[in-house]
């Protein structure tokens, strides 16, 4: 698999509209408990190291498609690591990035805890060209909004008080930021009615426009031990994986359950507020409210985006009676405008090949009801309701 283009899986392929991925460094300072990364670099490594063939990676990729005339497929900045770590004031990486994007009209989701993306200058002054252009659009993530409580779980990130601030001065400019509220962990990010309600106007005064929501995925041997550290005792957890591998320590996420109740009260705030709402990696597609859960919608200028589950959801389609093949992709991509089987044939070959595989592994997993029960439940109540409609 190319390393612009985030590893198929029976979860990401079906799931996920961004599925291409700048890396600019090698490891993230930032050292979060719940850290994703160690799950998926190959060789792990505590050295922060510029990653500058990924600088000519992006440029041919985004300089054909502005030859071309194609649709641009946003790149999400970054995945695994904080795109603008203390080291970008010396290496200036993501802040070739930032400019390359701009040169070439080409769109980016970029995800961060990071502040220096307001506070360097010549990366602030690349980042608002984007902005103003419509080329951009900034996820922050939080886990929680208090300070004291972050550094149990984010000890060496900026604390969510300073992550606030910059959502509150690019929104309070009509940017279309997101927050993502990622890991969420009941009783230690916002989870009453009171703590939302609180949340969620704070998030609609500082101009969110979307929020995001992503429960928390560790490693079952290491559940007890972090919730006792974070004073949490009623949480439940599921297992996430579909099945263990040897080698690999399996892997929970709070139970359905739970996601739900909190979810609900989430979502119930967003529409009243006027904020769009999606979960991430969830499939609970009855609390989203957008075109897409990235928040691509936002973007200002014409991008394509691959098909999921969240448009064969709303399309619904019968898959459970007739099955899904390519006929019924077409159909779905042509509804929602997405890119899909020989709309990618344009498209320089690193990425192509392997969104054409993210593609046959998105009907495979509609074609297994099991899976899918575990990937996003809300689909097989989605077939359900249209088979009762088609009677």
């Amino acid at each position: 698999m190319s390393e612009l283009v985030i590893n198929v899986s029976n979860i990401i392929s079906p799931l996920c509209y961004t599925v291409l991925r700048l890396e600019p460094y090698t490891a993230c300072p930032f050292r979060c408990v719940y850290c994703y990364s160690r799950w998926y670099f190959r060789n792990p490594t505590d050295v922060v190291a510029p990653r500058k063939h990924v600088v000519r990676l992006f440029k041919s990729i985004a300089r054909h498609a502005y030859k071309k005339e194609l649709k641009p497929i946003p790149f999400r900045l970054s995945t695994l690591v904080d795109p603008f770590p203390p080291h970008e004031e010396l290496n200036k990486i993501s802040l070739r990035i930032l400019e390359i994007a701009e040169k070439f009209e080409y769109p980016l989701i970029i995800n961060t805890k990071s502040v220096k993306l307001i506070e360097i200058e010549d990366v602030r002054k690349a980042l608002e060209k984007l902005l103003d252009n419509g080329l951009a659009v900034v996820q922050v993530s939080i886990s929680t909004i208090d300070d004291s409580k972050a550094r149990l779980v984010e000890p060496i990130a900026p604390p969510p008080s300073k992550r606030l601030q910059v959502v509150k001065e690019l929104g309070s400019r009509g940017y279309p930021v997101v927050v993502r509220l990622s890991p969420f962990i009941p009783w230690f990010s916002p989870t009453t009615e009171e703590e939302v309600e609180n949340f969620m106007v704070m998030l609609r005064d500082f101009g969110v426009k979307h929020l995001i929501i992503e429960s928390l995925r560790i490693e079952r041997e290491a559940v007890e031990q972090l919730m006792q550290r974070l004073g949490v005792r009623n949480a439940v957890f599921e297992g996430y994986s579909l099945r263990e591998v040897e080698g690999m320590k399996p892997v929970v996420r709070l139970a359905q359950r739970q996601r739900v109740e909190v979810y609900s009260i989430l979502h119930r705030y967003a529409v009243r507020l006027g904020i769009g709402f999606a979960t991430c990696k969830e499939g609970l597609f009855r609390f989203h409210t957008t075109d897409d859960c990235c928040g691509a919608y936002l973007l200002r200028v014409s991008y394509g985006l691959r098909a999921t589950l969240w448009d064969f959801y709303r399309a619904r389609i019968d898959f459970l009676k007739h099955g899904v093949e390519e006929a019924e992709l077409s159909r779905v991509c042509k509804q929602f405008s997405r890119l899909c089987m020989d709309d990618l044939k344009y498209y320089p070959r690193i990425i192509s090949k392997p969104l054409r595989y993210h593609e046959k592994k998105l009907l495979s997993v509609l074609r297994k009801p099991n899976v899918l029960q575990h990937v996003a439940p809300d689909m097989l109540h989605a077939s359900d309701t249209s088979a009762q409609l088609s009677h």
